[in-house]
């Protein structure tokens, strides 16, 4: 061992400038993996740590309707058997809010929240000039806003605003608000008012969509028992019951399995910088086979030389890995300074204990993994080789089996699957990504080396440059396949992202969605439908269409009750205990079609009947036959499906999980929703509005040009972070091209200096770099913008199942963006080679 690592350290130091290349390749995925896995960790332990901060609260008791006087009880035992210290009661629901001054700037829609002192339980509510939020300001219908209802209504403090029936004068705007990450998707800014005004607005009567909760801060200690009596008390009821435990659990599992899969996003970059690694490697021991063949001379074994050449190869794995730490500090501190406003607050930016060993390990694992096929070439090196020049065939070779090869590969594949399914802590998940990245690798080398194929036959080429580039493609040694791939990889993680969300911002844009409605009124009362209706056709011109729509919750399937606290119910837990909003026509719309059993037959039946959305079957066993029994405010109502349908929401005017037949909820409570085809100018859109609130306060607008926006800027936001990670795997792409032209350029230096000699000038050779490099780029940009077309295709297809389409100009941009920049960093890299003295390079040889 003393002699192994001897000649490994002498070897690093004589070629360590050879293996720098090496050494970048696998900083830049350590680095990945590191940096990802400490941000999303340092984000969950950020969120976490404010799990009551996030509930306001240690239990909260959640439902759609009011208290009725059983929950009251329950509430009340609860702190006679003191088990809270402190409780107070919220009311949450969207609703339109207006200036009262009618030369305002139209309406909004936001999320109300009616609170109660001592509200909030936990955290500190702070408003925007610093000041502590002070209940008095919310007394004779005050209201505190979010600072981005005042930008976008163009508002100051001390104007009045109208909700619903009620005017509500600002006092007070606020950026942050405590629980505000516990709301989920919001369809507006939100705005508080006191808890006793809330019933002036005409909101909350029957058919509102208010959710009413109460808020517990529990003694010390009692939190968990406190949750257990109110849910054994509150069983049957449509109350939920959840602590900050269960949210912080939840969070947990979201953060975990984010960290997971961009963890695997990191092992993506570290795969490209093994297979960096791998040729560089193998180039390496081509280049020592003359001083192998020496070692061998004198007594060496190829199993001593191997142990020699690893150790140096796991030194410089270490050494990488440690340089990757450092760049994924540098990376989270460039976070910080830029992006930290986007991020949790509080959030430490440091790096994670866990991050870092595993970074550690992956780097050794890959480095020794990726390096240990090459190595295996040291055992075909004969001694003989110092006694004749065999040219080609001078390499090594593989005998016609060789065992030992074979199984070192398997065993290296079966590492892989093993370290994917670390990363994803999932066998099954780390299985289908190796696979899919093995799938993805292999058809962009299998293409380019088909490319290249075609290349190589180009032998009629009237411009020496081009002629020569094109032969330098396959030279020996050149690493064209491996480049291509690597390079082509990223073009098709970058093109693939950018195509999706092409077609994404496509399938969104109202010009695009053909008759689907620029916006939504819901909340609609009964009494209100013949005005809600002439307001439309005066805006619009056409009939209006209003669907009626009524609340209900699933209660029982098959006679069985719906227990959500059963083990076999907690997966589908989300769908079985929500409220559903189901509506009542005789036939399909254009969007719906049959997929099981059949529509009900015109005919009157004195059975009710439903049909369910295909999603929907087997839910607790649903299917065509099965019946539902639903609550609909308290009353129990029982009904057959008889047809399971396919719905195209994409086409949907209005959209219903569940639909049933005429007959059966005409006289049951109800509200309607009109889908409205609103004009594209955003002016005539705020006057339809503002007429509309004037006379009907309680209806709400869902204006689908702005959520459009919103779904815009996510796309955006979400292309922004793939693409980085896109352009990560490209510079890993860039690095392979990079050292492989510093491992091949004693070939380059030789092969330049005879064309000198022959008459060749430095504009000539700099023609050639170019066009080498320039068609190097063009097979890996054409490779690339193929497959990513193919895969965008694919997934719009059958993931998204929205309408897909190419673009030109897109695959042509990335194509022109991988040939100069390929071009570039090829000719930059080798231009050492143009200034070298032909006669020292030929005595030499």
């Amino acid at each position: 061992m003393r002699f192994v690592w001897r000649m490994a350290l002498r070897e690093l130091r004589s070629g360590w400038r050879r293996l720098a290349f090496f050494f970048l390749c696998l900083s830049v995925g350590v680095g990945a993996v590191v940096a990802l896995r400490s941000t999303i960790r340092n984000a969950g332990a950020a969120v976490s740590a404010d799990a009551r901060l996030l509930l306001a609260a240690d239990v909260l008791a959640d439902s759609s309707r009011e208290w009725p006087p059983e929950v009251l009880r329950a509430f009340e035992r609860a702190g006679e058997a003191r088990l809270v210290e402190a409780s107070t009661e919220t009311v949450e629901l969207p609703t339109m809010l207006r200036p009262e001054d009618a030369a305002g700037d139209g309406a909004l829609m936001v999320e109300l929240k009616a609170i109660a002192p001592p509200y909030p339980l936990y955290g500190d509510f702070k408003l925007s000039d610093g000041a502590a939020f002070d209940h008095k300001l919310l007394e004779g219908n005050g209201a505190v806003v979010s600072v981005a209802l005042l930008e976008r209504l163009r508002l100051n403090e001390g104007e009045t605003v109208r909700i619903g029936e009620a005017a509500f004068v600002i006092r007070g705007s606020f950026a942050e608000e405590p629980g505000g990450a516990s709301g989920g998707f919001r369809l507006g800014p939100r705005v508080f008012i006191g808890r006793d005004a809330v019933g002036t607005t005409g909101l909350v009567g029957l058919g509102s969509r208010a959710r009413h909760r109460m808020l517990f801060r529990a003694r010390e200690g009692e939190t968990e028992r406190l949750a257990a009596e109110l849910r054994a008390a509150l069983k049957g009821t449509l109350v939920g019951v959840r602590t900050w435990r269960d949210a912080e659990e939840s969070l947990g599992e979201q953060f975990e399995r984010s960290e997971n899969y961009l963890a695997l996003t990191g092992l993506v970059i570290l795969v490209l910088g093994g297979i960096g690694i791998t040729n560089v490697t193998r180039v390496f021991v081509e280049q020592k086979r003359r001083t192998i063949a020496v070692l061998k001379c004198v007594g060496a074994t190829s199993r001593r030389v191997m142990f020699a050449y690893l150790a140096q190869t796991a030194a410089l794995g270490l050494a990488g890995s440690l340089f990757g730490i450092l760049l994924a500090f540098v990376a989270l501190r460039f976070v910080a300074r830029y992006f930290a406003a986007s991020l949790p607050p509080r959030m430490s930016f440091a790096l994670t204990t866990g991050a870092v060993w595993q970074g550690l390990a992956l780097g050794l694992l890959v480095t020794l993994l990726f390096s240990a096929l090459p190595l295996l070439r040291v055992r075909n090196i004969r001694p003989d080789t110092l006694l004749r020049d065999l040219g080609d065939d001078a390499s090594p070779r593989r005998r016609k089996f060789d065992t030992a090869y074979w199984l070192t590969a398997a065993g290296v594949i079966v590492a892989l699957v093993l370290v994917s399914s670390w990363q994803a802590a999932s066998l099954r998940v780390g299985v289908f990504f190796l696979a899919g990245l093995l799938a993805a690798a292999g058809a962009l080398y299998g293409a380019a080396a088909g490319l290249i194929f075609l290349v190589r036959r180009a032998r009629r080429i009237p411009y020496f440059a081009v002629r020569h580039a094109v032969n330098s493609l396959h030279r020996p040694g050149n690493q064209t396949r491996t480049v291509v791939m690597a390079v082509g990889l990223g073009v098709f993680l970058v093109l693939t992202v950018r195509a999706l969300q092409t077609n994404l911002l496509a399938e969104f844009d109202p010009a695009q969605r053909g008759r689907l409605p620029g916006m939504y009124l819901i909340d609609v009362q009964p009494d209100q439908r013949e005005g809600v209706a002439q307001l439309i056709e005066g805006m619009t011109g056409k009939p209006a269409q209003l669907v009626p729509t009524v609340r209900t919750r699933i209660a029982a399937v098959d006679g069985r009750e719906v227990d959500l606290d059963a083990r076999e119910v907690r997966r589908d837990r989300g769908r079985l205990g929500r409220e559903y909003v189901v509506t009542y026509r005789p036939a399909l719309e254009v969007n719906e079609t049959i997929v099981e059993g059949g529509m009900w037959p015109a005919s009157e039946s004195t059975e009710a009947e439903v049909s369910i959305e295909e999603g929907m079957k087997g839910l607790a066993g649903m299917g065509v036959g099965s019946r539902i029994t639903f609550d609909i405010l308290g009353r129990k109502l029982e009904a057959k499906v008889t047809s399971v349908r396919r719905v195209d929401w994409r086409n949907a005017r209005t959209g219903f999980l569940i639909l049933f037949r005429p007959g059966t909820l005409e006289l049951a409570p109800q509200t309607f929703v009109a889908p409205v085809d609103a004009p594209a100018d955003s002016s005539a859109r705020a006057r339809f509005q503002r007429s509309l609130l004037e006379r009907y306060p309680n209806v709400a607008v869902i204006d689908v040009t702005e959520i459009v926006r919103g779904v815009s800027r996510l796309l955006d936001n979400v292309s922004l972070a793939v693409g980085f990670l896109g352009g990560f795997v490209l510079l890993s792409g860039v690095l392979i091209l990079v050292g492989s032209i510093a491992m091949t350029k004693w070939q380059r230096v030789y092969e330049t200096a005879i064309l000198k000699t022959l008459g060749a000038t430095r504009r000539d050779l700099l023609a050639v770099m170019l066009a080498e490099y320039g068609l190097l780029g063009l097979v890996a940009g054409v490779t690339g913008a193929a497959a990513a077309a193919a895969l965008s295709w694919a997934v719009a297809r059958y993931v998204f199942e929205i309408d897909w389409s190419f673009s030109p100009a897109l695959a042509a941009a990335g194509v022109a963006a991988t040939v100069l920049l390929v071009a570039a960093v090829g000719a930059l890299s080798s231009l050492n080679v143009l200034t070298r003295k032909p006669l020292s390079t030929l005595r030499n040889q």
